[in-house]
């Protein structure tokens, strides 16, 4: 890269430095101000929040590795979210701005009752705030290596005999790939520790707008340079029936090709896709770093409108810049073609096959002139830095408000509570590059950590919708299916993800139902204060008689409305994009 390509990447660095010194006192003011921004924010910063913290640095390389494998209709894997993300948006998003916690565990004890509540409550900051969010850092840390990979070599930089060096010293369960990529990342997570620990949610989020349109931007521009390159979209179409025959027509449809040989979708996968993998996601009723947003909004209004704008942009605005840049990466670095393995990707051969999540970052060294490859490799960055600082404010938070407040020290003072998340960020941070170290391939580690995290997707929202729910369900949800994904994983190693999700998710949820049924209800007590404060949709006749299923019936059919609606959106943009 050149000088200004440089000179773009390090200005975007100090602006997020000044924007968490700048923050830092308005951070420092409490715990509440630290992880909430005390429900200031409009519902286009909470919503483009969202949209940058899902718009990580992993998700066009994994797309670029899915349409090479899979084609376009792969993308039905996380397209099925649709129903996951709407539901938030019009049964969740109010009621939990409506509920004024700060993280989403202290729901287990607004909902629950006695020492069960308690167990929960530390078990999920544990599981989500740590494990689940340590695994989730891991693989944005693993696509930022294959990325720094490609632009930065340390070699170079610092001089062979000081690399040398420095290898001798590096611990080697700390190297994500190899030591160049390592330093890479662990300067850009100083960087994004630094200025995170000091503005709380606040820097988050504001940084978070300016990474959303430098990603967005980073996004469009690749796929223009790309398809010019090769000739316009007609000359890439032909190309890739030129190059990949039959199998182009597969590459391109927007629907899958059901059946069991290569290139096509197995039927049973896509009704997992539709049927079971939206429900079964750990955040299926808008928990999780999504909630934090939520609870960020000045108003129940702005909740839902920033569920629905983080919708539509998270499927129709990021999908086909990441889809045409997939398919130029096709036609530039052909599948399996050795002559542009040896001159241009050599990176995309790890241990003997294709690395195609690669194929993304080549792409931008490839194709992007002088000045626009350092607003790609920003929009890359921003996109990172985004998901790496939400991640791990919203696991220390966890940790803060759910263990250290709750547990260990009740009568903490506001300024030790901010000065303790300051350390729990980094503290994080560094186990994130741990776990980073032990993932290979992106897509496997989305669709096995689907799997762990399948038990806790049911039992969420009957907690909402069920008045019998209690903390038991939750609590054998979430253990059986971490056991059941590691005993499953384990004796069918070479079966599909989805199939394995499938029994994972329906194997812990109903050991969910059966242990509610066998437990002790929550006392009527308990019951009412949830009901009264949240007024929940669904079946709480139990609770309060006068309880109305209109409001229940109302919700679903505008549920069912907006994801028809989305999905039709998107087939409209597949259609005005790919034609």
């Amino acid at each position: 890269m050149s000088f200004l390509d440089w000179l773009i990447i390090f200005s975007y660095f100090v602006f997020t430095l000044i924007v968490g010194f700048f923050l830092r006192s308005k951070a420092g003011e409490s715990i509440r101000s630290y992880f909430t921004a005390n429900r200031t924010f409009p519902w286009w910063v909470a919503g483009t929040s969202m949209v940058a913290t899902t718009f990580a640095a992993d998700t066009p390389l994994a797309i670029t590795g899915i349409v090479a494998k899979d084609g376009i209709s792969g993308n039905w894997f996380w397209w099925s979210w649709v129903f996951t993300f709407i539901l938030m948006s019009v049964v969740f998003a109010k009621r939990w701005q409506r509920s004024g916690l700060i993280t989403d565990v202290e729901l287990c004890e607004l909902r629950y009752s006695g020492k069960p509540a308690e167990v929960l409550r530390i078990t999920k900051a544990i599981y989500l705030g740590v494990i689940l969010n340590s695994l989730i850092l891991g693989w944005v840390f693993k696509a930022m290596s294959k990325i720094s990979a490609v632009f930065v070599h340390w070699d170079a930089i610092l001089g062979k005999e000081a690399y040398s060096q420095v290898q001798s010293f590096w611990p080697h369960f700390l190297v994500i790939g190899d030591l160049n990529n390592t330093i890479t990342v662990f300067l850009l997570l100083l960087i994004v520790l630094v200025y995170s620990s000091q503005a709380g949610i606040r820097g988050v989020m504001i940084t978070d707008v300016f990474q959303f349109l430098l990603g967005m931007l980073g996004a469009i521009v690749l796929p223009i340079y790309a398809i010019h390159q090769i000739g316009g979209m007609g000359e890439l179409f032909r190309k890739l029936h030129l190059l990949y025959g039959e199998k182009a027509n597969h590459i391109l449809s927007f629907w899958p090709s059901f059946g069991e040989g290569q290139g096509s979708l197995p039927f049973k996968v896509f009704l997992i896709f539709m049927g079971v993998q939206w429900w079964s996601k750990y955040f299926s009723d808008g928990s999780g770093y999504l909630a934090q947003r939520i609870q960020t909004c000045r108003s129940e209004k702005d909740a839902m409108l920033a569920s629905l704008w983080f919708s539509f942009a998270h499927f129709i605005l990021r999908t086909w810049p990441w889809v045409l840049a997939a398919l130029a990466a096709l036609v530039i670095f052909p599948l399996g073609n050795p002559d542009t393995m040896h001159s241009l990707g050599s990176k995309l051969i790890v241990h003997g096959n294709e690395d195609r999540e690669m194929a993304y970052p080549l792409l931008i060294l490839q194709v992007l002139p002088t000045g626009i490859i350092g607003i790609a490799v920003t929009g890359l960055v921003a996109a990172f830095m985004s998901t790496v600082d939400t991640h791990i404010n919203w696991g220390s938070s966890y940790l803060m408000n759910d263990i250290y407040k709750r547990i260990l020290r009740p009568k903490a003072t506001e300024k030790e509570l901010v000065r303790v998340s300051r350390i729990t960020v980094f503290l994080l941070g560094l186990l994130s590059i741990f776990i980073s170290s032990q993932i290979d391939s992106i897509e496997s580690a989305w669709k096995f950590f689907l799997s762990v995290a399948a038990g806790a997707g049911l039992p969420q929202l009957l907690r909402w919708f069920w008045w019998r729910a209690n903390a038991y369900t939750e609590l054998t949800g979430m253990l059986s299916a971490l056991i059941l994904s590691f005993v499953l994983y384990t004796i069918f190693p070479k079966a599909r993800a989805e199939y394995l999700l499938f029994f994972i998710a329906f194997g812990s949820s109903g050991l969910a139902i059966i242990v509610t049924l066998l437990t002790r209800t929550e006392p009527k007590e308990t019951l009412s204060i949830f009901y009264e404060k949240l007024q929940p949709s669904g079946f709480w006749k139990a609770v309060n008689p006068t309880h109305s299923h209109a409001g229940w019936i109302k919700e679903i059919k505008l549920w069912a409305s907006l994801s028809l609606f989305l999905f039709v959106l998107l087939y409209a943009s597949y259609w005005f994009s790919i034609g």
